[in-house]
């Protein structure tokens, strides 16, 4: 092969491997970047736990701000429904949930599903400082009550002093025959602070001796109403004299001027919790325990206080005005375990005897 020949080949070939060694390194820095990038991006995704909760929206955005303020590296993202239909959704979803938590849900619809192993049973860090009477009582808990609401008597007294009628001190004063048709209550089928009164008297008296009060109670209702609210609201707006409520409502109604005392029935009252629990199998054990510890400190019970006015830490005192101080003491102790199981039978046995007298479903 000549000279000229091979230096024309030459010639040709040094261009194309000069390209050929541009093109490479242009694709080796592509592949740096983007491998750089999906590496930066793993460690920067925060996890997204889910987490399922009958709390309202501004309660939501609170505890979210408050959380992701010390957890950037967790999102959250909020399943929000009634107690029932978050209950019902777990059921449905018992193989494969697509929840991580349940946060602000009733001790009294979760704690059959805990029976059921349908949640992860873990004590966060500084659960020994919670009050235990507002937790499951199994080591480690499988839920963890965290605030609180009980019931009490709204009483309007401008409508006893006009009806010349004595403000009852006890559950046994709203037998007084002078209260025919004079006291709101609430129909446990449609809320759960109507079933919460129920669980307390049978809690109190046995559930003999609560089906007997129950019978002369029916005589002076006027009506069973489905919202919790309802019984209060009608009380302070002087369209009955009594009404059995929780004490929240009622210390609402004293704050905006209302002729209202709240009356903790001596003989000890009914109460529930809004619990959290982690869900059986999810894949982010890690970020809900850190969620899990994180609600129950002090800052965030500062926060759920605002609603309920006592929460299962101890010391951490409500910003709720008229809150009754002495409520704290006067909790019948509640089985929500049993109470979950003899639920439905005691809804059917009620609906028999006093379902006359409800407010129509919705």
């Amino acid at each position: 092969m000549s000279y000229r020949v091979l230096q024309s080949r030459t010639l040709v070939a040094k261009p194309l491997l000069m390209v050929a060694v541009s093109i490479m390194r242009m694709l080796t820095r592509i592949f740096v970047a983007a491998l750089l990038a999906l590496t930066c991006g793993t460690a920067m995704a925060a996890t997204q736990l889910t987490i399922y909760t009958a709390a309202p929206p501004s309660d939501l955005a609170r505890i979210e701000s408050a959380f992701r303020s010390e957890n950037q590296d967790i999102e959250i993202r909020w399943v929000r429904d009634s107690t029932d239909r978050i209950l019902h959704r777990l059921r449905v979803e018992s193989r494969q949930s697509k929840a991580d938590i349940v946060w602000g849900v009733a001790a009294s619809g979760i704690a059959a599903l805990a029976a059921n192993g349908y949640f992860e049973p873990y004590a966060p860090a500084d659960f020994s400082d919670l009050d235990r009477r507002f937790s499951d009582g199994q080591t480690p808990p499988r839920w963890i009550g965290l605030q609180v609401w009980a019931n009490v008597l709204c009483v309007n007294r401008d409508l006893l002093a006009a009806e010349n009628l004595k403000s009852p001190e006890r559950w046994g004063d709203l037998l007084d025959p002078a209260f025919k048709e004079r006291v709101l209550a609430l129909d446990p089928a449609g809320s759960r602070t109507g079933l919460m009164t129920v669980a307390g008297w049978m809690s109190l008296w046995g559930n003999d001796g609560a089906w007997r009060y129950m019978e002369g109670l029916h005589r002076n209702i006027a009506v069973y109403l489905r919202s919790g609210n309802a019984p209060c609201d009608f009380v302070a707006r002087g369209l009955y004299p009594i009404g059995i409520s929780y004490a929240y409502r009622a210390a609402k109604h004293i704050a905006k001027g209302r002729p209202i005392d709240l009356i903790v029935p001596g003989d000890s009252v009914g109460w529930d919790v809004e619990a959290m629990a982690i869900v059986r199998g999810t894949p982010y054990v890690e970020a809900a325990r850190a969620f899990a510890d994180w609600a129950i400190g002090p800052a965030a019970m500062k926060l759920q206080s605002r609603r309920f006015g006592l929460v299962s830490r101890p010391g951490n005192g409500s910003d709720v005005r008229f809150y009754p101080e002495k409520l704290k003491d006067a909790l019948v102790p509640i089985d929500f375990e049993e109470r979950a199981i003899e639920r439905e039978r005691m809804l059917a046995e009620w609906r028999l005897r006093f379902g006359a007298k409800a407010e129509p479903g919705q």
